[in-house]
């Protein structure tokens, strides 16, 4: 069942950093997708960020653009594999980012932004399923 608005997984970022924190994720994901060859990110989302991040001898694209979930990151792989990551602002309270974590790892093939947005939003100690 695809679900619209769906997200692949969830990112919560130790900073607002995107060139500080792309480097992890990018190696991270390679595992998953292949090689990362660019990233797609909203620049109402992120303050600074690299035009490029270079992994071992390849530059791997980074891409500003107003995207229609602005809370998302796109990473794209070789052998047309990409993956939408629903990104967790850095600066949410731990509890709450597990949350959300936690929601994606439940529901990895049904979960979309909306839905992990509305549980950012919920107080602390509320449990939604």
């Amino acid at each position: 069942m695809e679900v619209e608005g769906a997200v692949d997984g969830a990112w919560w970022p130790k900073s607002a950093d995107l060139g500080k924190e792309l480097p992890d994720l990018i190696a991270v994901f390679g595992y998953w997708i292949g090689p990362v060859r660019r990233v797609v990110y909203d620049v109402s989302t992120w303050r600074s960020a690299p035009s490029r991040v270079i992994r071992g001898n390849v530059a791997i694209s980074v891409d500003p653009y107003r995207l229609v979930a602005r809370d998302t990151i796109y990473l794209l792989g070789t052998h047309s594999r990409d993956a939408v990551l629903y990104v967790v602002p850095a600066a949410t309270d731990q509890s709450t980012a597990h949350r959300v974590l936690n929601a994606v790892c439940k529901h990895a093939h049904t979960t979309s932004a909306a839905t992990l947005r509305h549980l950012l939003a919920q107080p602390a100690g509320v449990v939604v399923d």
